[in-house]
């Protein structure tokens, strides 16, 4: 033989060797982290890795593939997985499928794998019918990370303790007071520090009280209530949640959804859309639980140009997004901020009409409110292009703004082309120290 094949096939065999003398522990945690599928194809390698698999401590199930209506391949591997695997702790279980399976197996499913002390529990499948969690919800209690993607059934008759998760994200879930005795959906999360909530439903309940003393971030996008036990109509989500540093929030107006929370909130982004000016006072009633900020992140879709603002008296940062052809929402803003900074605007009409003469004409007219003259420094246009209603908010503001630094306009297409540039630059400024940057 050849001295280099001979080196070639003594390295080989070193490796297959050093690989081999792995301790069988080592061994397990290098099958945890593959796809559950390739892990169990090991079996084949030889004797000792026959059942190696059935030890692992993570389980992930990956069903990317649309399947025919028959084909059941998929289900039939998971069963056999969760029947075989001997390990006495599981750390995670993530379950992703893009076919609408019977969704039978998922509860004896979990049933077995939270016997495990099961840490995280995935579950990403927008295709089946419909699962009642009902049943597990008081076994979770090993849970650190619960994330649910899936039409997910929930009745809670008493209030319901999660005492070790951190990480909640429910999306597409209806949600059921079954309390006789309540009109209140009662949620405990001791050491909870994200709330992920889309398009949950909440019935039956007039108040859902989450009481999460380490809670940081709270998002609830397009959710709704259904069957209130209150003449109104009206839901609030109360959140016991002191340490809360940020809400994000989306939905419409006629949801007729309110959220409380702590005064202490120092930032908040929040999604309007749908006719809130009817009734007129709605909007404002909605806002007003948000006038401890600091930093305001506001979009708002739709009829909002009559929409009436309430005093934002702590409000140093300021996101706007909005019709920019209707010039009095932001003057309300701007009447509202008295301590504002820094202002971020965006057109929301991504096709709609140009500004009347008479919008543009109040526009450019406007006394500037105090704020702009005496507090803004900093001025950003999100999208910005050389045409009305921008460059009338730019001309106010930069002629306006005593003590501004800094002006950025931020393009989404196209470069600014010198002419354009000159443009602007040639807008008289109140600040001898503004900038203009073209981002």
């Amino acid at each position: 033989m050849h001295p280099e094949s001979k080196r070639a096939g003594s390295t080989k065999t070193q490796l297959n060797d050093g690989f081999s003398d792995l301790p069988e522990s080592i061994l397990v945690i290098i099958l945890s982290h593959l796809p559950t599928v390739e892990a169990v194809r090991t079996c084949v390698l030889s004797k000792s890795w026959r059942t190696m698999w059935t030890n692992v401590t993570a389980l992930q199930f990956d069903d990317k593939r649309h399947r025919a209506p028959r084909d059941d391949g998929f289900i039939q591997f998971v069963d056999l997985v969760v029947r075989h695997v001997g390990s006495l702790r599981i750390n995670s279980f993530h379950l992703y499928s893009v076919n609408p399976y019977d969704e039978t197996p998922i509860i004896s499913w979990l049933s077995k794998v939270i016997e495990c002390n099961l840490q995280k529990l995935v579950i990403t499948w927008y295709e089946l019918e419909s699962v009642n969690f009902s049943p597990l919800f008081a076994s979770l209690g090993t849970l650190v990370e619960l994330r649910l993607r899936t039409k997910t059934i929930l009745d809670i008759s008493a209030p319901a303790l999660l005492p070790n998760v951190k990480f909640f994200t429910l999306e597409d879930a209806r949600i059921f007071n079954t309390s006789s005795l309540s009109g209140n959906i009662s949620l405990s999360f001791p050491v909870l520090e994200t709330f992920e909530a889309t398009s949950v439903c909440w019935f039956r309940t007039d108040t859902v009280i989450i009481d999460s003393p380490l809670l940081r971030v709270f998002e609830m996008l397009k959710c709704s209530s259904g069957h209130v036990p209150n003449s109104n109509g009206e839901c609030t989500i109360s959140l016991l949640a002191p340490k809360l540093e940020k809400i994000t929030f989306s939905g419409h107006g006629s949801e007729k959804m309110f959220l409380s929370f702590p005064p202490s909130l120092p930032d908040a982004y929040l999604s309007l859309t749908g006719e809130w000016a009817h009734p007129p006072e709605w909007p404002k009633k909605f806002l007003e639980n948000f006038t401890c900020v600091k930093s305001l992140g506001l979009e708002l879709i739709s009829d909002h140009h009559v929409i009436k603002v309430p005093k934002f008296r702590q409000l140093v940062y300021l996101l706007l997004i909005y019709d920019m052809t209707e010039p009095y929402l932001l003057k309300s803003f701007l009447k509202s901020t008295p301590i504002l900074e820094m202002l971020s605007i965006c057109d929301s009409r991504y096709h709609g009409f140009e500004p009347t003469s008479e919008s543009l004409e109040e526009m450019r007219s406007q006394t500037a409110a105090e704020c702009v003259r005496k507090k803004l420094k900093v001025l950003q246009i999100r999208g910005f292009k050389i045409r009305e209603p921008q460059l009338s908010v730019l001309r106010h503001v930069i002629a306006n703004a005593e003590v501004l630094g800094a002006v950025i306009l931020s393009t989404s297409s196209k470069p600014i082309t010198e002419k354009d540039k000159a443009l602007v630059l040639s807008y008289p400024k109140a600040s001898p120290h503004a900038s203009v940057f073209f981002d």
